[in-house]
């Protein structure tokens, strides 16, 4: 039976010899090496090379956990250069690693020339644990060969463990992937699989069991600016040792976790920012503005690379701290003030959706309040000034685990959905018989919407304030006219962030005869966003993330005009979205409805007609004319 600690951990057997004299494993056994000459041949054409820029011949990857609980990798890659940009990256190369602890080595650096003539890169080996590599030279058809391996003298720094993720597609063809895992006794292996079915195969060697994909003419994945993330639309492995997220817990609050008694200035801090606060939401939000307002974000440059929270002094005097330093400033505070508070860390939206297996993989930290009824609430004290029970979106859906009590728990931050994320206008004018229409808007935003508007303006002078609004308004209406921008509430972040505006839009509707053509000047309008631009798509497409946008506008209409097939209506709907807009005539004016809820998501090749139906539909009805025809006298 495998030992284990409390915190559920395996306890690695005795230090092998070669861990102990510091010296490079084998690891051929697992994985036998592969020669240039079984995979470069035969040759590639040019039209695959030109439409590539480049093609993997071989990407080889090894992963072996010792009994002692340490860590081999090797890592053997081949490929074949053409693109300009992409032989530059072979310039140079640096490889970094800590002498103390580990031991790289280059075991197999070349360039193969097209006429046939292989020359070694020239390898420099600078202080503190750098090697530079100089492939050259280097010119379209030249293929590129660097093998390496890496052995760690001391087990990870959370535990003697071993976690990490393989991708079995690329952005660019190979011809042969191989990934193999070796994890000797006591230590056993959990892998999850991701969009692909491929088991791999196993056996046992020595006191390892080994696992191996390997695969053969993977083709490439061709990528654009709105390809989703790789984790969420490729195949790919998730590796383990780790039974439980306990020991990631443990690792965290070590280095996260506020001290359990409350510094005697963070005491004083927190009785002042709640001596007026009646409430126990007042409470959390005078916490919360200071911890997101007056604490600037940023460490610095000493500082950067430390895992731990700042010390809590540190942090008043120069009122800075990152994500991990604000959080555990706040809860410091909400604790003292009779609070339920933890620090919640994650991986942003940014890197993919998908759950991972454990592992330290994390890369934001945010705040979990419980409230009296049991409810929680996210709060996000580094997110920029986002309004008080916002959260960004980048943090919302993902994977968290909050350090809240003995071996943590993991959970899931929910999606507020559309209506999280909102921009809502409210027009009021009229429309002139020289086809110019005026009218006063009033606009209301919440979410991500408010939270740029209040970094684009919150420290700006009244001058610079209006002149830059102004500038952005116009430029979403050519030829607009913007008069009187001002924010009705910015810097207040207890509320929702509007403003007002005047517009005038000379020439906007044609005029034929006694007819006049009005399109009506959305909020938002799905023409001016390129999503489908193609007729087919060869990889998923990220759709615009969740937004609702609302819209009204009542126009006074010229006298002796009605309207022409009037009321209208569009309703339309798919799973990423939907679109309903409605136009009609009440007493000499105009009324003009619309809400559009885009509810992000992943659209694959499969799915995308259907997406790109729906969003033609709805570019058609927003580039929909209002015809309004002159009554005989």
């Amino acid at each position: 039976m495998n030992q284990t600690s409390k915190d559920g951990t395996v306890k690695p057997k005795r230090k092998l010899w070669r861990t102990r004299f510091k010296m490079a494993r084998k690891t051929s056994a697992f994985a036998p090496r592969v020669a240039a000459d079984e995979v470069c041949i035969p040759d590639l054409s040019d039209d695959e090379l030109q439409h590539w820029g480049e093609y993997i011949l071989l990407s080889d990857a090894t992963s072996v956990l010792h009994r002692d609980g340490t860590i081999t990798r090797r890592a053997h890659n081949i490929t074949k250069l053409y693109a300009n940009e992409l032989l530059a990256q072979w310039d140079e190369v640096y490889r970094f690693y800590d002498r103390n602890t580990s031991l790289h080595k280059i075991q197999t650096a070349k360039v193969y020339l097209p006429d046939g003539s292989v020359r070694k890169a020239k390898k420099v080996v600078q202080p503190y644990g750098q090697t530079s590599l100089n492939f050259y030279p280097l010119r379209p058809g030249v293929t590129v060969e660097l093998e390496e391996q890496q052995d760690f003298f001391i087990p990870d720094r959370i535990a003697a463990c071993m976690w990490g993720q393989e991708y079995l597609q690329f952005a660019i063809p190979c011809r042969r992937l191989r990934f193999t895992v070796a994890i000797a006794e006591p230590f056993s292996l959990d892998y999850k699989l991701h969009r692909t079915d491929a088991e791999p195969r196993t056996w046992k060697q020595g006191s390892y069991q080994v696992y191996q994909w390997d695969l053969h003419d993977i083709p490439g994945y061709e990528t654009d600016d709105g390809t989703p993330h790789p984790r969420d639309v490729l195949p790919w492995i998730d590796i383990t040792t780790l039974a439980s997220w306990k020991p990631i817990t443990k690792f965290y609050v070590k280095d996260l976790e506020p001290p359990a008694r409350t510094p005697p200035q963070i005491q004083k801090l927190a009785e002042e920012l709640a001596s007026d606060d009646q409430s126990t939401e007042d409470k959390i939000y005078s916490v919360y503005k200071y911890s997101s307002e007056d604490v600037r974000y940023g460490r610095h440059p000493n500082e950067l690379n430390l895992e731990k929270t700042r010390e809590m002094g540190l942090m008043l005097e120069d009122m800075r701290g990152d994500c991990k330093d604000k959080s555990s400033l706040m809860v410091s505070m909400l604790r003292h003030l009779g609070i339920e508070a933890s620090i919640a860390i994650l991986l942003t939206r940014m890197n993919g959706s998908v759950s991972f297996l454990p592992g330290a993989r994390f890369d934001h930290a945010i705040v979990c309040v419980t409230l009296e009824n049991g409810d929680r609430l996210w709060l996000d004290p580094a997110g920029g000034p986002v309004t008080f029970k916002d959260i960004p979106y980048n943090d919302q859906g993902t994977q968290a685990l909050l350090l809240n009590s003995e071996g943590g728990e993991l959970t899931t931050i929910p999606e507020g959905g559309p209506q999280s994320q909102q921009v809502s206008r409210t027009c009021e004018g009229f429309l002139s018989e020289d086809c110019s229409y005026q009218f006063t808007a009033e606009v209301r935003t919440s979410g991500d919407t408010a939270m740029e508007l209040r970094l684009k303006y919150m420290y700006r002078n009244q001058e610079s304030t209006v002149l830059t609004l102004e500038k952005e308004l116009a430029s979403h209406l050519t030829g607009a006219r913007i008069e009187s921008p001002q924010f009705i509430n910015l810097k207040d972040i207890s509320r929702d962030v509007s403003y007002s505006y005047q517009t005038t839009l000379d020439q906007w509707s044609r005029q034929i005869d006694e007819i006049i053509l009005f399109r009506i000047p959305w909020l938002g309008s799905m023409q001016t966003a390129g999503v489908v631009n193609v007729q087919k798509r060869t990889s998923a497409l990220q759709t615009p993330n969740p937004i609702r946008f609302t819209d009204e506008h009542k126009i006074k209409i010229p006298s002796g005009y009605q309207g022409y097939g009037l009321p209208y209506e569009h309703n339309l709907e798919c799973a990423w979205g939907r679109y309903q807009a409605t136009v009609y005539v009440e007493n000499s004016h105009l009324i003009c409805q619309r809400e559009v809820d885009h509810r992000g998501g992943i659209v694959f090749e499969d799915q995308y007609p259907e997406f790109k139906k729906y969003w033609e539909a709805c570019t058609r009805a927003d580039a929909l004319d209002v015809v309004l025809m002159k009554t005989p006298s």
